[in-house]
């Protein structure tokens, strides 16, 4: 039976009393503990991966230029705290070559048109889904200290990798559980910068500073990094975890669900992992600039790189089918 069949009933009355029509996902009665202790793994399973950025989807990835598109990762090995080999696939637009021909002959022809000259509006771009899909390999899961995240993963056949991909290893998620910290690297620079704690305080103030805008963007009050100065530590790859647990809602076989995660952030990231020891997926990370080893980047265009993320919107488990 498929751990999360106790929803049944719920999806049933949004059937009777709303109709097939029924729009919102059914909601589940698992507290958030339970919730997370019983989200294990198996072959087949799936989960999808939504690009953030400043922790935020939808309109403000598309407005700040962002790259990364939604990816659909399907398990075909796991063993928890030991292995996971995965495959992931995602839509790309792709110009079309016809596009990009006709783009170019407009240039070519009205680019240096004389003044007071009629010149016509310039053909929009036009773009195809491409398929992308990658397999990777990792059974570093019992003691890594480095993750993988999914902007790393190749195209292609990526191997067998030392990282721990999205996944807290064994190690740092029972040192994060009991003593509130642990080392965590993202792979992505060197992570030894001495001044951190000036360049997280101006990290801070930028997102401060366009905090109204994307409200505006997004129709709702945004809550940005909170980069205080608890966060920011000496040995720049530990990250410290909130004393009380939080809660991630995202759909569990389309299910609406509240997990129970641990919360923990430095300077170079925040994370929200699922609290599951044979489990600690990392649902959550939202990026700082910092991550990406500069300083200088604080602006719309580099909103996308500086503060990049994922988050996970859904899994489908195969358990019982």
């Amino acid at each position: 039976m498929n751990i999360f069949s106790r929803q049944l009933g719920t999806g049933l009355f949004c059937l009777l009393f709303v109709g097939s029509g029924c729009v919102s996902p059914p909601v589940s009665n698992l507290t958030p503990e339970e919730a997370a202790s019983v989200l294990s793994f198996s072959v087949g399973d799936e989960f999808v991966l939504r690009p953030t950025v400043l922790g935020l989807g939808g309109s403000v990835v598309e407005w700040s230029g962002a790259d990364e598109q939604e990816r659909t990762v399907t398990l075909n090995q796991w063993i928890p705290n030991q292995k996971v080999d995965l495959t992931w696939k995602s839509l790309v637009p792709v110009e079309t070559t016809e596009s990009k021909a006709a783009r170019e002959a407009y240039e070519s022809e009205y680019a240096q048109s004389p003044v007071g000259v009629e010149i016509p509006e310039a053909p929009e771009p036009v773009y195809e889904q491409n398929l992308q899909t990658g397999t990777i390999t990792s059974e570093s899961l019992s003691a890594a200290t480095t993750l993988m995240l999914p902007q790393q993963w190749p195209v292609g056949d990526g191997g067998m990798v030392e990282e721990s991909l999205i996944w807290l290893s064994q190690t740092q998620y029972n040192e994060l559980i009991n003593t509130r910290s642990t080392k965590v690297s993202l792979g992505l620079f060197d992570e030894s910068l001495s001044n951190v704690e000036e360049a997280t305080t101006q990290a801070k103030t930028f997102i401060d500073q366009i905090g109204g805008f994307l409200s505006l963007l997004t129709g709702k009050d945004s809550q940005p990094t909170n980069q205080s100065e608890e966060a920011t530590t000496k040995n720049t790859t530990t990250i410290k975890a909130d004393p009380s647990w939080g809660i991630f809602t995202l759909e569990v076989d389309g299910v609406r669900t509240k997990v129970r995660v641990v919360e923990a952030k430095n300077a170079f990231a925040q994370y929200k992992i699922l609290a599951n020891p044979e489990n600690p997926l990392i649902l959550e990370i939202q990026l700082t600039p910092l991550s990406q080893g500069n300083l200088k980047i604080f602006s719309k265009e580099s909103l996308a790189k500086g503060f990049a993320g994922y988050e996970i919107s859904e899994i489908n488990l195969k358990t019982g089918d």
